[in-house]
């Protein structure tokens, strides 16, 4: 007669790319010479599971079952990676073999990496992974580096950073979890750049505040020097903070691109938008990402955030134009194994970059050296679809050290907060508009595929377009644009006024690659 086989089921997750996927782990021992085998269409990463968890039982003062022991992971139709399957395992192992006991039925979330001596490490891309553990498990256990992820998800679970603490937990029945939450994060206010930087540069001002309240692209064009990156990092500074959701999608890239372990970025829990700068020289993976290793580039990290394109003009042309269908699209798609993946990538794109080869065509007092074709052929080193991309485009010139020396004051404060609750209000305007639709967290004017205007504005859009030769793609965002800044200033409708100001930011003779800009 057979004898009745044991199997006990632990639940967990893990990353099918970017997205998470709930597995069950179900764990067997029979009777037969001493095996281990793992199935369920995996990788070499958690087959080796069985060489860490053996030591690790051993030193944790459990013996390893005699027998046949069998894991097998589901969905087995999904590919898996990864070493967050050697807790779940551990556990299903401990159970079966009864040196744990626990109640019949009992539903078991367990996720992490056993070191060889029993502690139990941290995994990437736990915050998204945690969002799907509900409060339908009987026990949560997770590592306890993961507990920032756990906040993330708004999770209740306890964290353990050995596997001697499920004797503790099981035979003295002292499972304690805890709730975890994004409460005590507040808004950063120190975080706030300061103004004086840009001061006397008031169309740029007005164009970042812009580009804020709607999420739209846009370039800056000035001479070296004159602040334009300062100008990027001020405008994630007045944007909203992250919420809890977009807080855990910019934890779980970071985690996904190795920076947890970066000791000049590090991984902090932070409703801080992000802000990503980017350089000529740096590689296509860099930007965009890794495709073998499904390794998330810059593109992910500014998700939510403010990428900022140094240098516009000079990067090379095949990275300028693999940048096309993610600045429209605000995905990265990777394709791995036969398969296709995507990183989200929503975020205002600031390009910047000098007017003409010499960087002085906006410099008073100063003579360029550059003659008309120099200007142009300089300009078009970005191509049209590019240009087109971008909403806004505002030049800076340098300051006097006089007109510095005035412009950092208590003023600068008193203007960071005006043009955040201006940037918060269009915020919620939009939110109200759109009835909470989805883009990526946020649905921003620069998304919205429909938006309330008058036939008399429409018409007056259009005229603009055609005298300026726009594309298609330029008249509806001038309308986006003209959008954003009714509701800066708090209207239900567009005017006129507002398509004007956002063709004025277009600049026909740039996108065009007519001439370059002259100094106003």
């Amino acid at each position: 007669m057979a004898s009745k086989v044991k199997i006990v089921k632990v639940y967990t997750s893990f990353m099918d790319g970017m997205t998470p996927v709930n597995a069950e782990v179900e764990v067997s021992i029979t009777p037969g010479l001493p095996s281990f085998d793992v199935i369920g269409l995996c990788d070499s990463s958690i087959k080796e599971s069985r060489g860490r968890i053996q030591p690790a039982l051993i030193s944790s003062g459990y013996q390893m079952p005699k027998g046949h022991i069998t894991a097998s992971i589901s969905p087995s139709y999904i590919k898996k990676s990864g070493t967050g399957f050697d807790l779940p395992i551990a556990v299903g192992m401990l159970i079966a073999s009864g040196q744990l006991s626990v109640k019949k039925g009992s539903f078991i979330y367990a996720s992490g990496e056993i070191k060889l001596d029993g502690t139990i490490k941290g995994t990437p891309s736990a915050a998204l992974r945690l969002r799907l553990c509900k409060d339908e498990y009987d026990y949560v256990f997770i590592p306890s580096e993961e507990e920032d992820a756990a906040r993330c998800a708004g999770l209740t679970a306890m964290p353990i950073g050995s596997l001697t603490m499920l004797r503790e937990t099981f035979e003295e029945s002292s499972y304690n979890p805890m709730r975890f939450t994004l409460d005590d994060i507040g808004d950063d206010e120190e975080y706030l750049p300061d103004f004086s930087a840009v001061k006397g540069q008031e169309k740029a001002i007005r164009a970042l505040l812009i580009a804020a309240a709607g999420f739209h692209n846009i370039l800056l064009l000035g001479s070296p020097g004159c602040g334009k990156t300062m100008a990027g990092k001020i405008l994630a500074g007045i944007m909203p903070p992250l919420n809890g959701s977009e807080i855990g999608d910019v934890y779980s890239v970071m985690e996904a691109a190795g920076l947890k372990d970066d000791p000049e970025e590090g991984l902090i829990l932070s409703d801080r938008r992000p802000f990503r700068y980017i350089y000529p020289g740096m590689s296509r993976g860099r930007i965009l990402g890794i495709p073998s290793k499904l390794m998330p580039g810059e593109f992910a990290l500014a998700n939510h955030g403010v990428l900022f394109a140094d240098e516009i003009f000079e990067y090379k042309r095949e990275v300028l134009e693999a940048l096309r269908i993610p600045l429209e699209d605000h995905v990265v798609r990777m394709s791995k194994d036969g398969r296709n993946f995507a990183f989200p990538a929503s975020f205002v794109f600031v390009a910047a970059g000098n007017p003409c080869k010499c960087g002085m065509l906006y410099e008073e007092g100063r003579r360029c050296t550059c003659t008309p074709t120099i200007i142009h052929n300089y300009m078009n080193k970005l191509s049209g679809p590019i240009k087109d991309r971008l909403d806004l485009v505002a030049e800076m010139r340098s300051i006097s050290g006089k007109s510095m020396a005035e412009s950092a004051s208590s003023e600068n404060k008193r203007m960071n907060e005006e043009m955040r609750s201006l940037v918060k209000s269009a915020w919620q305007m939009q939110k109200e508009r759109f009835n909470d639709s989805i883009f990526n967290g946020t649905c921003l004017n620069a998304d919205a595929e429909l938006l309330r205007a008058g036939s008399e504005v429409v018409n007056y859009a259009a005229e603009i377009s055609e005298a300026a030769g726009f594309s298609a793609r330029g008249f509806n965002r001038i309308l986006r644009v003209g959008r954003t800044i009714a509701d800066i200033a708090g209207r239900e409708d567009m005017c006129k006024a507002d398509v004007a100001e956002a063709g004025i930011y277009r600049k026909g003779d740039f996108i065009n690659g007519r001439v370059g800009f002259k100094a106003s």
